[in-house]
């Protein structure tokens, strides 16, 4: 962890499994904050109480629980959120309006708060460097905790952990995610740099095409190795955890079994190399395919035409793992798609479009949708 950052996690019995479900990251020093919220219309209490708390500019630390969502409780819910920020505050000596807080689970139930303020007490009376605990606290349907970072040679460092799994979609994909920094970065720069850092990464995966009520991404940066960095050496680090944390996010979708690159290029715009390089990893058509190992280019052409993007669509090339299953409009022949039937039996696959209107390309990280995706949402409990 940076310096002067602490962290731990308990079992406040939030989750039936027994397992860490409440967690505490907190910062010895008054520090930038800023954030990115979820686009869904649908919002949590955590994150309408975490919008208003970071209004300041600054926070200290972040009290977050698994287990249940708070989302949809209405005033109750609210309230229930401002307890359990002024709570962890009080725990941890600090000012009420700099602790913020996130919850993640199942949407429409009540936090047991006797439960959280016990497990809050708990977890404030023993915080150190146990990010690892924190990460494991915040799982959900994850199956392994997600944590990255990076150290600068001049002495700064970048770190991160985050859940996510499933409902996880462009435009702050579905997770929470928390990041903290000893580099001295002020606020309006960081919240700059952090929705660059999002664009490239947590808004460039997608599982299951779904968002949640919860989604957060917060960066708190406290100054404590007193460097402030080169911006653009910063953007570089803060980037790449957070594409890290993404790409687990990915490579740990409910039930994937193939990790998938989907590349668009030749594209008029940027926004629509995006648009429809989502249109191809969010179809279900395609995504079923590539569970199967059926190289079924025709359904990735026709994800790119429903994506509505500009395309010369006579003149469409398509590659599937490396092949040119469709070159130029015209198939490439059954010898070909035999061939990138045969590589799609690798984990890792990259399927790329050329639209062959301009020169701006985009790229979304996806997965194969398959039966056992539909089992755990189908009996999803914590």
């Amino acid at each position: 962890m940076p310096q002067r950052f602490g962290a731990g996690a308990t079992r406040a019995g939030l989750k039936a499994s027994g397992e860490l479900d409440l967690a505490l990251i907190v910062s010895e020093l008054p520090a930038s904050a800023a954030a990115v919220f979820t686009s869904n219309q649908v919002v949590a209490a955590p994150v309408l109480v975490s919008r208003a708390a970071l209004r300041s500019g600054t926070a200290q630390g972040v009290v977050v629980n698994a287990g249940c969502a708070n989302a949809c409780t209405g005033e109750v819910g609210l309230a229930h959120a401002g307890q359990m920020a002024a709570a962890a505050a009080n725990a941890v000596g600090m000012d009420p309006d700099q602790m913020l807080v996130c919850s993640t689970g199942k949407i429409g139930s009540f936090l047991p708060m006797d439960k959280v303020l016990a497990g809050i007490g708990s977890v404030a009376a023993s915080l150190g460097a146990h990010d690892d605990d924190v990460a494991r606290a915040i799982m959900t349907t994850d199956t392994v905790p997600k944590l990255s970072a990076v150290a600068h040679d001049d002495g700064w460092k970048v770190g991160g952990i985050a859940k996510g799994a499933g409902m996880v979609c462009p435009d702050m994909a579905t997770t929470l995610g928390f990041v903290t920094t000893d580099a001295e970065v002020d606020t309006q720069q960081l919240q700059v740099l952090l929705k660059t850092a999002a664009d490239q990464s947590f808004n460039a995966i997608t599982v299951d095409g779904d968002t949640s009520t919860n989604d957060t991404l917060l960066v708190l940066a406290n100054g404590a190795s007193g460097i402030r960095p080169d911006p653009e050496e910063f953007a570089q680090a803060l980037t790449a955890v957070c594409r890290s944390l993404s790409s687990q996010v990915v490579a740990d979708g409910e039930g994937a079994t193939k990790l998938i690159t989907v590349i668009v290029n030749g594209a008029a715009e940027k926004l629509q190399a995006r648009e429809a390089a989502r249109a191809v990893a969010q179809s279900l058509l395609v995504k079923t395919s590539l569970y199967g190992q059926d190289a079924n280019w025709g359904r990735i052409a026709s994800a790119v035409g429903n994506s509505g993007v500009q395309a010369r669509f006579d003149e469409l090339t398509i590659k599937i793992a490396d092949v040119t299953v469709l070159e130029a409009g015209k198939p490439a022949g059954p010898e070909e798609v035999d061939r990138a039937r045969s590589a799609l039996s690798s984990y890792e696959i990259t399927i790329a479009c050329s639209l062959g209107v301009g020169g701006e390309s985009a790229e979304i990280l996806t997965t194969d949708l398959t039966p056992e995706y539909v089992r755990i949402n189908a009996e999803y409990e914590l």
